[in-house]
């Protein structure tokens, strides 16, 4: 079984329903029974709405009876599965563990939990905590009516003119005959149709184990009798399953085995299946090559893309790491912790990185007596404005480029006013559990880290970002290029980030570049901005969290002709009534200068004569 490719098998489990497809057409609905269906032609699967919540499942099957696409809409968010392969929303997701005979991966929303399963003979559960509403319609029927068969077909074909859907042809098949002539005690009545599935499924693909073999081995299951169970698999020529290395069959197994990256699966994520597993006392190796188990005293740890074995320690400025056992176990971060914000690309107090989507008045942050808001501008995708309402501050100026800002409220902060405006607050001293907004709450947990204004906690950055909008936003956020010339010289020179020998490589121990190389690519491919200033500014986002963490990088922006763009175009407004407006010179007006004497600052007036 090492090198088989498996049919995908369909479960949707609501309470006591489930639906399948099988084989090369096999539909059991959710209620009625079971049919048959020959096309290469795309289908709608089901589809429904939960809670207002909308969901819809498509496959397709190839020519060779197997399907080759599974497409998951989620309230308009798309998940394709595809050779083997798990994409949502365009981006291509690796899954979480995979053997020879496993390939699982798991969605959730806020409002259903969504259960994604590939294995032998592959199955994907649907599990949903609600009754589903009427208007269900695909080849699963509806929730209490089957409907009329070529009716149901008719209407859940989807649109293709390429594509064929063929009347079953009427064959007699000799394994077919003899597998159901030892069935009838088991299937009693329903012996005959499923005889009849059994001929419609298997013509054309007489040679294709991948196709009757799951068949065959769905009614021994359903029948449970030892005496078929004996004799199914010698008739059908389906041999028993095998692992490869040191793995060991069972036919119902953990769907995720412990292994080095997870060495105790939760129960929450358990369900039975065939599968692989390793020995007793052993782990599943998932870090080296092969098919391997290990004790788990053994397992390496991995860290920006290097392993570290049992007992090796990896530092920076602010801790130290042992590897202990495939965990990491660090000391306390001496480092304060910052939210960084640089243009759409946001990291949260506790680490979490995304990126914004769209260009609206964000809250960034806010606490009990303070909030720092900022502004995208309308044309380009870097921030116009960082505005600051709170009480007392000193302001002092740092350097050409950055202004440090301390409150009495407990909440000190940094701006970059060159050649972008960005943003670097510091985790604040207290009050964290009040801490809200798109830098999230600052509790050293980034599960809870998408807390939308509502309270709730959202699963993406989409609409926990837009709960803290407050109402201006001038478009989208592209998160693909849009540009070809500036994606080919985007990838070329973003690269430079994760050469192994490079400028930037003391730094890949500590920070994995995988987040910046993509942020500069996309800051390249939407900037409005020359190419060369946007990449500049991709690379310093890495550069300056290498620095935080005491990784000098060295004069990077000799290196790659990036000295030239750190030019002031920068102006700062300080508003009465400690509200500071930090924004780009053109926005600023120098009336602010007559306003700026009503407060009893030196501090301020001295910070105004740098400015203007």
């Amino acid at each position: 079984m090492t090198t088989q490719r498996w049919i995908l098998v369909f479960i949707f489990s609501l309470a006591s329903d489930t639906c399948r497809t099988f084989g090369s057409g096999i539909v059991q609905p959710f209620k009625g029974e079971s049919y048959y269906v020959r096309s290469d032609c795309p289908f709608t699967l089901t589809s429904f709405t939960v809670n207002r919540g909308e969901y819809s499942v498509t496959i397709r099957r190839g020519r060779n009876g197997l399907l080759v696409q599974v497409e998951i809409i989620i309230n308009k968010v798309m998940t394709l599965l595809q050779n083997g392969h798990v994409v949502v929303q365009n981006k291509r997701f690796e899954p979480k563990q995979k053997t020879a005979l496993t390939l699982y991966s798991r969605l959730n929303t806020r409002k259903s939990k969504i259960t994604l399963r590939q294995v032998h003979p592959g199955i994907i559960n649907v599990t949903l905590e609600s009754e589903l509403s009427t208007d269900m319609c695909g080849l699963c029927g509806k929730q209490n009516l089957a409907g009329h068969r070529h009716e149901l077909i008719r209407d859940s074909q989807l649109h293709d003119l390429r594509c064929k859907t063929r009347d079953p042809v009427l064959q007699k098949n000799h394994v077919c005959s003899q597998f159901f002539r030892k069935t009838k005690s088991c299937l009693q009545d329903n012996n005959s149709h499923f005889h009849q599935l059994c001929r419609d499924n298997i013509f054309g693909f007489e040679n294709s184990h991948e196709v009757f073999c799951p068949f065959f081995q769905e009614v021994a299951s359903q029948c449970n009798q030892s005496r078929i169970n004996r004799f199914w698999r010698r008739l059908t020529r389906c041999e028993k399953p095998s692992c490869p290395g040191d793995l060991i069959y069972e036919k119902k197994g953990p769907a995720f085995i412990p292994s080095c990256s997870n060495p105790d699966p939760a129960p929450f994520y358990q369900e039975l299946t065939e599968t692989c597993v390793c020995p007793r006392d052993k782990v599943f190796n998932n870090h080296a090559i092969g098919h391997h188990c290990i004790p788990e005293s053994s397992c390496s740890c991995e860290f920006a893309g290097k392993s570290y074995g049992n007992g090796e320690i990896r530092s920076s400025k602010c801790q130290s790491c042992t590897c202990h056992g495939g965990k990491w176990r660090c000391s306390e971060n001496l480092c304060h912790r910052k939210c960084v914000i640089e243009g759409q690309f946001v990291t949260t107090f506790d680490g979490k990185q995304y990126v914004l989507p769209r260009k609206c008045l964000y809250v960034a942050s806010k606490g009990p007596n303070w909030m720092i808001t900022i502004q995208f501008n309308q044309k380009g995708l870097s921030l116009r404005k960082v505005m600051v309402h709170l009480s007392k501050v000193q302001v002092y100026w740092l350097s050409s480029m950055f202004v440090q800002v301390h409150t009495t409220c407990g909440i000190h902060f940094q701006i970059q006013l060159s050649p972008e405006i960005q943003l670097f607050i510091d985790t604040p001293d207290k009050s964290n559990d009040k801490i809200k907004g798109l830098c999230g709450n600052s509790n050293s947990d980034t599960t809870d880290d998408f807390t939308a204004n509502s309270g709730i906690i959202e699963n993406s950055a989409q609409p926990f970002a837009l709960s803290w909008s407050l109402g201006h936003c001038h478009g989208n956020i592209p998160s693909n290029c849009t540009n070809r010339e500036n994606e080919n010289y985007a990838h070329e020179k973003c690269a430079v980030l994760h050469q192994p020998t490079g400028m930037f490589a003391k730094c890949h121990p500590h920070i994995p570049t995988d987040y910046y190389y993509t942020a500069c690519i996309q800051r390249i491919c939407n900037t409005g901005r020359s190419r060369r200033e946007a990449l500049c500014i991709g690379l310093a986002s890495y550069a300056k969290a290498c620095d935080g963490l005491g990784v000098v990088i060295g004069d990077w922006r000799r290196n790659t002709g990036c000295s030239e763009f750190t030019s002031e175009k920068y102006s700062m407004c300080i508003l009465p009534l400690y509200f500071l407006e930090f924004t780009e010179k053109d926005e600023c007006r120098y009336g602010m200068f007559n306003k700026l004497k009503q407060i009893s600052s030196i501090g301020f007036i001295r910070l105004l004569s740098y400015l203007f």
